[in-house]
């Protein structure tokens, strides 16, 4: 199962954090899997392409584990952006857990 945490200040979207495998079928050909890692790694790409500034991230293939960070010292439009691009990520994530309900679980936590 891929287990997929959300971490929000208020709500904005700080942190999203994958972890495991979705078992839905085999490395390399896991839909499930493939469709997770996209959205998030396209999340790193976008953040640093299109709104150029150096989301902190940790990528592990060998767990599998990918975590994505917005820098907490953006200026207000460049926070502004960077949450519209994890919103966005979010929302593509949560389509495809509607999808394959077996093989992801997320979990929504609240940083103080």
């Amino acid at each position: 199962m891929i287990n997929i945490t959300i971490i929000k200040k208020n709500q904005d979207i700080i942190t999203i954090e994958a972890k495991g495998h979705s078992g839905y079928a085999l490395a390399g050909s896991d839909i499930v899997c493939s469709a997770i890692s996209v959205l998030t790694q396209n999340l790193i790409n976008s953040l640093k392409e299109i709104i150029k500034i150096s989301p902190v991230y940790v990528i592990n293939e060998d767990i599998p584990y990918l975590s994505v960070s917005i820098p907490q010292d953006l200026d207000a439009k460049l926070y502004q952006d960077s949450q519209l691009l994890m919103r966005s990520a979010v929302l593509g994530i949560k389509d495809v857990t509607n999808s394959y309900k077996k093989y992801i679980k997320i979990k929504e936590k609240q940083y103080d």
